[in-house]
Formats: structure tokens, sequence, C-alpha cells
């Protein structure tokens, strides 16, 4: 054989090649692949999650908006914000029932008194102010879940004080301070 290859070396030869390639891609190209797939998997995801906070949050700045349109339709009356004494009981059931719908561990403390003794809120109106504390413990995104529920409560609390540390494991902890605002 002088410089020619014969059909059956051309096969053979091809053959070869294309079980390099074959090999080439299983080992190397097929890895890089699903690599690459993985990392845009994981991008979608995180795309995902961050556009239903902001779907939730579009749609909490809507209903906060048309909730402000609606009061400035009316005169405001004190008497259809605020608490009585008597449903201080109910708002603290609320806050017990939304701890345990999301799956945290709530305390509440410093509550004590009534409201002939607890002192005036800074209003013309006969409004006190019942400072207590809240404990939430548990996973960040139930804490989480709960604290963005506390934005809409069908009541009026003020947060005066906030923490938020790690506590062992994936738990965190929530410590607030707020007031209840009741009537007198």
């Amino acid at each position: 054989m002088t410089g020619k290859l014969s059909a059956q070396n051309k096969i053979y030869l091809v053959s070869v090649v294309w079980l390099a390639v074959v090999f080439l891609m299983f080992n190397l190209g097929f890895k890089f692949l699903d690599s690459s797939n993985k990392k845009t998997r994981e991008k979608i995801q995180e795309q995902t999650k961050e556009e239903a906070v902001l779907i939730n949050e579009k749609e909490s700045y809507d209903s906060a908006k048309k909730d402000l349109d609606e009061l400035k339709a009316r005169a405001i009356q004190p008497e259809e914000f605020f608490s009585k004494d008597i449903t201080l009981v109910n708002e603290i059931k609320f806050l017990e029932e939304l701890g345990s719908q999301y799956g945290v561990k709530l305390n509440l403390s410093g509550l004590s008194g009534t409201v002939k003794t607890a002192p005036k809120a800074k209003t013309q109106s006969d409004i006190v102010i019942a400072p207590y504390g809240i404990n939430v413990s548990g996973s960040f995104p139930n804490v989480l879940a709960f604290l963005e529920h506390m934005e809409n409560l069908p009541f009026l609390t003020q947060l005066t004080g906030f923490s938020l540390s790690a506590a062992g494991g994936k738990d965190v902890v929530l410590n607030m301070l707020a007031n209840f605002y009741l009537e007198r």
C-alpha cells in the first residue's frame, strides 16, 4: 500500500473517530451540559421566588393604596380603628392563632393592668397604649411569613423594637416590642 487508504480502512478510521466523539460527549460534553442546565434551573428557581415576593409586595401596596383612597373619601372616626378593652383578648387570640397557622412558637409578655391604668397615647382622644413584648421562634421562612402577616393585622399595633437572631440549627428568634391601642 503506497499512499491510498482502502475503503475498508477508511470505514475503520471513520468508525474510530465516531467512537472517540461519542466517548468524549458521554464523558465530557453531557456532564458540561448537565452542570449548565443545573445552574440555569437554580437561577430560574431564585427568580421565581423573587417574583413571588415582588407580586406579594405589589398586592400589599395596591391594597394599602386602595384602603387609603377609601379613607380619603370619608371622615375617619377613631372608633373604627381602635380596639375596646374587651377586644384585647380577641387580639391576643388572633396573634396566637397566627403563630399556630405559621407553625411558630409564640410568647406574649408584658401585658398588665387595665384600660383605666394604661398610659394615655399622644392624642386628643381617650386612646391608651398597652405595651407588650412578643417572642416568635421557628424556621426562618415561617417567622418571616408571620412577620409579613403582622403588617396587615385587623387591629392597630405599633412595633417599637425589633431583633432577629439565630437560635441554633435552622431556627431563628424574633423579639419585638409593640403597643396595642385601646379606646378608654
